[in-house]
């Protein structure tokens, strides 16, 4: 494993660095690291991104959240400002490895990192986030739907990378996050669930059944047009279960994901003959 380690000091620099197509960003490296190590990955050249000081910004805009490249999962679980206006995200950063993890790793990482497992990612989907992108004709900005098109994938090209990634402030919302993994810490998840509701609205995301984080945005729309009550619970759990695309892997089998999102959404929108957690 050799390759060139750069430190540029401006961004200039850093999209000069990154005009190399073998060459990676470095911000916690705690995926990058594994990647090289397991040789899936093997750069040329390995850009970090630690002296620069406008990626470690944590801004508050209004009616959203600016959160830099650089932000590690710890400093975000320490700002007021996501601890007032972003319950959903807390709660996924929670569920993230272990307190070493985060504390290198970052949330524009993950969104990088393009995993269906990314906790979280799927809560920046729930916030509807908006990703920051600079490169060589200037600044972009794609919806982080948009923006992840496949495992290890997005949109990125040559001399681009992520400046940093905006969420929709949604403190007025209730927010549910649940991780289903092989054990309770330190795991990469079988399946999660993320839910915000405000009244009639609600907004539905699902991590590890799909090549991507996905948004249930037909579930969502039958959900504000007919409710849940009756026999409307079981039609609309099953389209939420109708946006997911599972596989079998080491972890799970295609079916046992599917039970388990039909399971869980059953226990949260508070089924009776099951009586789980409720966020009606």
């Amino acid at each position: 494993m050799t390759f060139k380690l750069m430190i540029p000091n401006t961004e200039g620099e850093l999209q000069q660095e990154l005009m190399d197509d073998e060459a990676r960003i470095l911000a916690g490296g705690t995926d990058l690291m594994v990647q090289m190590r397991s040789g899936k990955v093997a750069p040329t050249r390995v850009v970090s991104i630690k002296k620069l000081e406008r990626l470690k910004e944590i801004s508050d805009l209004g009616e959203r959240i600016r959160i830099g490249a650089a932000v590690t999962y710890s400093e975000l679980q320490r700002s007021h400002i996501l601890q007032e206006k972003s319950p959903i995200l807390l709660k996924a950063i929670r569920q993230i490895g272990s307190l070493q993890i985060r504390n290198r790793g970052t949330a524009v990482g993950n969104i990088a990192n393009a995993s269906p497992a990314g906790d979280a990612v799927l809560a920046m989907v729930l916030s509807e986030a908006r990703v920051e992108i600079m490169g060589p004709k200037g600044e972009r900005h794609e919806s982080i739907e948009s923006f992840i098109i496949g495992p290890g994938r997005t949109t990125l090209s040559t001399g681009e990378y992520i400046r940093a990634v905006v969420i929709e402030k949604t403190d007025d919302w209730q927010s549910l996050f649940i991780k289903v993994g092989q054990r309770n810490a330190m795991c990469i998840s079988v399946a999660s669930i993320g839910v915000l509701r405000k009244g009639k609205e609600v907004r539905l995301a699902f991590g590890s059944v799909a090549p991507v984080v996905v948004r249930a945005h037909k579930a969502e729309r039958f959900f504000t047009r007919e409710g849940i009550d009756g026999t409307k619970l079981g039609e609309f759990v099953e389209r939420c279960v109708e946006s997911i695309s599972p596989i079998d892997d080491v972890r799970a089998s295609s079916w046992y994901r599917r039970q388990v999102v039909r399971g869980e959404l059953m226990k949260i929108f508070g089924h009776p003959d099951v009586g789980g957690t409720d966020v009606t």
